[in-house]
């Protein structure tokens, strides 16, 4: 690598020379602040009559074209200062300011213009893909800007700062010559990615999407990188509608059966692609593939008309924790391996699965990992001829501890006791949408009508009891008002909350927008009840009750599990392993055989050794389980097995016990427990030694 510091329109300054900004960049997105800092920085050069500000580094590599410079770190700076020549450029040739009549002219041919640039128009500045659209309509007039741009805006801001007259065009240009730059040129013999990375190391400026672009893209032949990224990663993109990040975190948890850190997306990706030496255009292209079924799923666009009404109510609440299953579903029903009917009672179980387990209060903690290996679980079962939502719904329905699917009668017990009210708006739209429209094809939009506030929730006992409220509640008023307030039987939905506040039950029913004039199932019997109190709301109760078991019933499952059948299993908080034999133990996508739990804790405990020796010993030295010896040569206890030399873990005992031993441990070095997974016989009697 050669590098000197030097005046940043150096880097423009040769009629043959054009600076491409490579397809694996991200895009401008220089916001107006970051434009005002520059400016407010020129103008303090002038006013202290610094010789100089600096401005950064530009690295960037000869190739291609005769004159071409490759951008590798530095083009938000560069686009920024040739949005700034623009403006000035513009505002000279208008009459918005007045200054040298050749001044105009000289930034045109010296800093915009390039005779030997491959475009027509013969841009020194070439920017990514829709940058470089909307940077060439700058040059044809107003009538043909790109108004949605960054780099629209980030002109028109220039051209008001330019206007304001601060500094006079001649003292603007000096200031802009003024900028410094360290400015780097690659060799062949560097290492673009590694140097691209190190600049880039504190993950400040790029996403985590935006280093895994480079890093497939960099180091290609700019033709290639041009071709991949028209027909893949930009594809992809459109497709999650750039929350690519977020979408590659669910790819990639689909592909490892675990949740990466978000922070640590790209050193997970690159290991993904290395360790299974994946193809760049292979990944590329199922990444596109999983984009369309992303799309496919957020759109609720499958093109089965009884599928996608179950994904517009679906996605009313925020479940992309299902992802990592639904995606690779989705695309096994666009192969034809899954059928549409099959499909639809995948989104069904699941829904209900999550709706269940969210009325009843289940901490949610468990179900990243519960979904991100759900489907290679039910993969590794299904045989031909298998429904893939059976083999699932056997999964699922015999889950214990924190991923246990809801009894018919603890779902009824919570949808008759929870607080209803104060749970979230999303939640609570999506229930009374559900309660509302059933399985009915005659539906009403309750979830867009509480979301656009034409209707509300309701409270049919009001939450303030009037004297004619008590009287009607009779004499156990207090007990009935606390106990019913906020629960399902008490609440509905109305287009009229505010005008019916704390009314009497009859002037609710039989106003000229009442209960009996609503059109709503909700409030079916509500229009005939003569008065509301507790039988009422034990009344109203059971019907819901019954309307919700039948739209989020247990499912049925006709699958039956050979008996010797792996089964794949996190150890997580809680899950009992007794009774169960083990085949292998993973972690990090990393499978290790075993035949007994003795083996698998001595191997995992060795593993956590080499990756945190001294946090092993610090919690040996703390007993309970574990031993020191201070002289290794020593022989090991009887009942202990030895972890590395000196510290040893205590193995002559049950298969909970080790379970507590390894959770205590994980617990201690800040590990998470659904990382360690377990491949198991469900019907075999375990080994313990």
């Amino acid at each position: 690598m050669q590098g000197s510091l030097q005046s940043l329109v150096e880097m423009f300054a040769s009629g043959e020379r054009c600076l491409v900004i490579p397809v694996y960049q991200r895009n401008y997105d220089w916001k107006e602040s970051h434009c005002a800092k520059l400016f407010d920085d020129l103008v303090e050069t002038i006013v202290e009559d610094r010789p100089t500000h600096f401005f950064g580094s530009i690295v960037y590599k000869v190739e291609g074209a005769v004159g071409e410079f490759t951008v590798i770190d530095g083009q938000q700076r560069l686009t920024t200062v040739n949005l700034l020549f623009l403006a000035l450029r513009d505002a000279l040739d208008n009459g918005t300011i007045h200054g040298d009549t050749g001044l105009a002219e000289r930034i045109f041919k010296e800093y915009l213009h390039s005779e030997y640039a491959a475009s027509k128009q013969k841009l020194k500045l070439k920017p990514v893909k829709a940058d470089a659209d909307a940077y060439s309509r700058l040059f044809k007039g107003p009538d043909s800007f790109d108004e949605d741009s960054r780099i629209t805006a980030n002109y028109r801001y220039f051209l008001r700062r330019v206007a304001a007259g601060e500094l006079t065009s001649q003292q603007l240009f000096e200031a802009i010559r003024k900028l410094q730059v360290m400015k780097l040129q690659l060799e062949a013999s560097d290492n673009a990615q590694l140097i691209f990375e190190s600049l880039n190391s504190t993950g400040l400026d790029l996403s985590e999407a935006d280093l895994i672009r480079n890093f497939v893209l960099m180091g290609l032949l700019p033709q290639d990188q041009e071709i991949l990224y028209d027909q893949f990663w930009n594809r992809m993109e459109e497709n999650v509608r750039y929350d690519t990040s977020r979408f590659i975190r669910h790819y990639m948890t689909a592909k490892l059966g675990r949740t990466p850190r978000i922070d640590e997306l790209y050193e997970e990706f690159k290991k993904y692609v290395k360790r299974n030496q994946l193809e760049v255009p292979a990944v590329l292209a199922d990444m596109r593939d999983y984009s369309r079924h992303y799309r496919t799923i957020r759109d609720a666009a499958t093109g089965v008309p009884a599928v996608d009404r179950l994904l517009r109510r679906y996605n009313l609440i925020d479940r992309d924790v299902t992802l990592p299953l639904l995606l690779p579903v989705v695309a096994e029903f666009r192969a034809g391996t899954v059928t549409a009917d099959d499909l639809g009672d995948v989104i069904r179980t699941v829904d209900t699965y999550l709706t269940r387990r969210f009325v009843c209060g289940y901490p949610t903690n468990a179900l990243n990992k519960i979904f991100a290996l759900l489907y290679r679980e039910a993969t590794k079962r299904r045989r031909p001829g298998d429904r893939f939502s059976d083999v699932m719904i056997f999964l699922l329905t015999r889950r214990q501890g924190t991923g246990t699917f809801p009894t018919d009668q603890e779902f009824e017990d919570a949808l008759r006791t929870k607080d209803f009210y104060h749970v979230s708006m999303p939640q609570r739209s999506y229930l009374f949408e559900c309660l509302e429209n059933g399985n009915s094809n005659d539906i009403r939009d309750i979830a867009g009508a509480l979301s656009s506030g034409d209707i509300s929730i309701e409270h049919i006992m009001p939450q303030t009891l009037t004297p004619e409220w008590r009287e009607t509640l009779g004499q156990d008023f207090e007990r009935i008002h606390g106990t019913w307030l906020h629960r399902l039987a008490n609440l509905t939905v109305t287009g009229y909350n505010a005008s019916y506040s704390n009314a009497t039950f009859t002037h609710k029913r039989d106003r000229a927008d009442g209960f009996r004039a609503s059109p709503y199932r909700l409030n079916a019997l509500l229009r005939d009840a003569a008065t509301w109190g507790e039988e009422q709301l034990q009344q109203r109760a059971d019907s819901l009750v019954q309307t919700a078991l039948a739209y989020w019933p247990t499912p049925d499952s006709a699958y039956e599990p050979e008996p010797d059948l792996r089964d794949v299993e996190p150890m997580g908080e809680d899950t009992d392993f007794t009774g169960r034999s083990i085949r292998a133990w993973e972690y990090q996508g990393a499978q290790n055989p075993v035949t007994t739990w003795k083996s698998m804790l001595i191997q995992v405990a060795r593993m956590l050794a080499e990756q945190d020796s001294a946090g092993i010993h610090r919690r040996a030295s703390r007993g309970d389980w574990w031993k020191i010896r201070h002289d290794q040569a020593a022989k090991v206890e009887s009942g202990y097995s030895e972890v590395v030399p000196g510290i040893d873990v205590y193995t002559a005992n049950s298969t909970s016990s080790k379970m507590w031993i390894l959770r205590e441990l994980f617990h201690h070095l800040g590990l998470d427990t659904d990382e360690l997974v377990f491949h198991l016989t469900p019907e075999a009697t375990t080994l313990d030694e």
